[in-house]
């Protein structure tokens, strides 16, 4: 019997070791947590409800994700309420998109060679009466893509916000963990193994033969899917003795087309109070979905339409890389934050605080970050990543994914399932030899 092993025990990897142990093969995951979901982190106390530490939405109809869902047992909340969008101290309702953005759109559509979006903007929207156009799209690509502009490809995003619909958003009811937790009973069922707390040194292969070392334990296998984020990546693949894990022999091509892709960061601010003092507040925010805004942390969400009185806040991109990461300095920055969005003081919102929790994503040393963005290397690095190296390593997660809802939970198990169809197929090399 084949025995795969899996690095990384995220919603993918949990994916993928559930379809082939269905179809007969040995599988054991590796994951360096002392938990299951990576990514997907549903904090059961001390909220007074689950709250999403990790992946929260999902955005539009996304099909595998609620399919899985479904099957789950598990149910979505349609979002709604009230956006609101807070620019210069004055706050307007609703989704405030001038002809401006039109124009941006518009020429954007007309785009015929890729180029970063800081290109696009310097090309067609340079001129002094578009600075707040261009602060305003940069804001949105490192807010929502978490993208660096320099870097990010113009005609990706443009596929992509081309398919987001802001007013078809869901939460999963009672968190993200419903569908993790029963991939892995399914994974336990099927006789799957799971090692915790594993994190992998080193990956010995050859064809179709690979040794996993993991927190000293030596795993023999004959295939290897890494499931990790890509920032765990773009920090391994080193050699021998550096930070990371290593391959043996090293992946050279593999680690630059890695390299070459993009990766942000997130800083997540999950604030439960007293009463929903925001709807009282000198702004009164009532029926708050969304909040926009250029404060320091600039976006902030509630539960609407459930009654829980827990916002989150969001700060995304480039500034999470170079902001002040002590927990106090990110409290008080998103304190601020606050005062400036509903004019109430320091005081008043700290007295209604029950509860905060602040996850810092690009300081967790198992992911090193949030999500993907596309480069403009982007796809060529991924059409060269996901074919397998000798049919003996494979790559996948959402990092790993080439349709247009990059980043998601849904790109996480659309790549686990194009990896589970690559290793179930014939094997066309023998161990030892590479044709």
């Amino acid at each position: 019997m084949n025995h795969v092993i899996i690095v990384g025990a995220g919603i993918c990897g949990l994916a993928i070791a559930r379809k082939l142990l269905e179809v007969g093969r040995r599988v054991t995951l590796v994951e360096a947590r002392d938990r299951i979901g990576g990514r997907i982190h549903t904090i059961q106390g001390p909220f007074s409800r689950p709250a999403e530490a990790g992946a929260e939405f999902i955005h539009g109809q996304q099909p595998l994700t609620m399919k899985l869902l479904q099957e789950a047992g598990g149910h979505e909340i349609k979002r709604t309420g009230n956006h609101y969008r807070l620019a210069d101290g004055v706050m307007h309702e609703g989704d405030v998109m001038d002809e401006g953005w039109n124009s941006f759109f518009a020429k954007l559509g007309e785009l015929k060679k890729d180029v970063t979006l800081e290109s696009f903007l310097q090309q067609h929207f340079s001129a002094p009466e578009f600075a707040d156009l261009r602060l305003g799209v940069k804001h949105f690509a490192e807010g929502f893509d978490i993208a660096d502009t320099h870097r990010v490809s113009a005609m990706a995003l443009r596929d992509e916000w081309s398919h987001t619909d802001e007013e078809d958003q869901h939460h999963v009811k009672g968190g993200y963990h419903i569908l993790t937790d029963y991939l892995e009973k399914r994974v336990r069922e099927l006789g799957g193994t799971i090692l915790l707390s594993s994190p992998v040194g080193a990956i010995k292969w050859k064809p179709l033969s690979v040794t996993v070392v993991a927190s000293g334990q030596m795993i023999d296998g004959d295939e290897v899917i890494i499931t990790v984020p890509l920032g765990v990546l773009q920090r391994g693949m080193q050699v021998a003795g550096q930070d990371g894990f290593h391959f043996s022999p090293p992946l050279v091509r593999h680690k630059r087309a890695i390299d070459a892709m993009g990766y942000g960061g997130v800083i997540k601010f999950m604030f439960e109070f007293r009463e929903k003092f925001w709807e009282k507040s000198p702004r009164q925010l009532k029926d708050a979905s969304f909040i926009f805004s250029d404060a320091e942390v600039p976006t902030w969400w509630t539960q609407h339409p459930e009654p829980t009185t827990l916002i989150t806040g969001w700060l995304g991109g480039p500034s999470t890389l170079t902001t002040n990461h002590d927990a106090n300095a990110l409290f008080e920055k998103a304190i601020r934050s606050l005062e400036y969005i509903t004019k109430c003081s320091g005081s008043e919102i700290k007295s209604q605080l029950r509860h905060w929790h602040i996850v810092n994503w690009v300081t967790d040393p198992f992911s090193l970050g949030a999500y993907s963005f596309p480069t403009l290397e982007t796809n060529s690095a991924v059409s060269f990543l996901t074919q397998p190296v000798d049919e003996t390593i494979y790559f996948a997660g959402e990092a790993f994914y080439d349709g247009n809802s990059g980043g998601t939970v849904e790109a996480a198990l659309a790549s686990a399932e194009k990896v589970t169809q690559k290793v179930m197929a014939p094997k066309h090399v023998t161990r030892g030899i590479s044709h």
